[in-house]
C-alpha cells in the first residue's frame, strides 16, 4: 500500500520530529519500514512508510539523487519503468526498482514524466511538487500553515500538524462518498486526480494544473 507525509518551507528541517511522527502515525501502510529524511538544504522533509514490491530486498524510502538533490517520497508502482528507462536513457541497476527510475527520470527530465508521481521536491528551484495518479487512486492530502505546506497519504495524520477543527458539510450527510477536494476539517483538502500541485518555498506560493484528462486517452487499438 505505502504511504508519504512530508513538510516544506523555509524551516521544515527544525520540524523534522514532527514529520517523524506524521510518518509514524501511518506505519501501518509500510510493513517494510517507515523512515524520514531531509532535502540536503534543509527546507523539506518527506517520510515514507514503504511496502517493497518490485524488489522484497530494496532499501526503503524516501530515496535520495546526491548528484542532482532530488528527493523523493513515492506511494505506487510503475509498471513499465524498465522500458521507460531503456527509451530515455535512464541507467538501472540490478537491483534498483521503479523508485529509483522515478528518481532519476525527474532529475533528467522533469514533470514530463507524471506517470505515478506522488510527491517530490527538488532543492534547486525551493519547490515542492505533489503529484497525484491519474484516477486517484492513491489520496493525497495537503494543508498550508504557517507558510508551510504539509502532506499525508491520510488525512487524520495533518490533523497532527496544527489544529484542524471539524466542519460539517452537507454532501457527506447527503451522499455515501463525498466528491470534490474538500474534506471534514478545515484547511486540509485532497489534491484532485491527475492534479500537479507546486509549492514555491521562496515564495509561499501554490500553483495546481490538470496533467491529464480523459481526452488525453489512446484510442484502444484492440480487435
Amino acid at each position: 500500500m505505502c504511504g508519504i507525509a512530508g513538510l516544506a518551507g523555509a524551516d521544515a528541517v527544525r520540524h523534522e520530529r514532527t514529520v517523524g511522527a506524521m510518518g509514524a502515525s501511518q506505519a501501518h501502510r509500510g510493513p517494510d519500514g517507515t523512515m524520514h529524511a531531509a532535502s540536503t538544504d534543509g527546507r523539506a522533509v518527506l517520510a515514507m512508510n514503504t511496502l517493497l514490491i518490485v524488489d522484497p530486498q530494496a532499501v526503503p524510502g524516501p530515496y535520495l539523487d546526491r548528484e542532482s538533490g532530488v528527493l523523493l517520497a513515492f506511494n505506487g508502482e510503475i509498471y513499465n519503468y524498465r522500458q521507460l528507462a531503456k527509451a530515455w536513457g535512464i541507467p538501472l541497476g540490478h537491483r534498483d526498482t521503479d523508485a529509483h527510475f522515478l528518481l532519476r527520470a525527474w532529475a533528467k527530465i522533469g514533470p514530463s514524466c507524471l506517470d505515478g508521481l506522488d510527491g517530490m521536491f527538488d532543492p534547486h528551484v525551493s519547490k515542492l511538487f505533489l503529484a497525484r495518479d491519474r484516477l486517484g487512486e492513491k489520496p493525497l492530502y495537503w494543508r498550508l500553515d504557517g507558510g508551510r505546506l504539509a502532506f499525508a497519504s491520510e488525512v487524520t495524520t495533518l490533523t497532527g500538524y496544527g489544529t484542524a477543527p471539524l466542519v460539517l458539510r452537507p454532501e457527506v450527510l447527503a451522499i455515501e462518498t463525498p466528491v470534490g477536494v474538500d474534506t471534514p476539517f478545515q484547511g486540509i483538502q485532497l489534491l484532485a486526480p491527475a492534479t500537479l500541485l507546486t509549492f514555491d518555498i521562496a515564495t509561499g506560493s501554490l500553483h495546481q494544473h490538470t496533467w491529464w484528462s480523459l481526452t488525453d486517452r489512446q484510442p484502444f487499438q484492440g480487435t
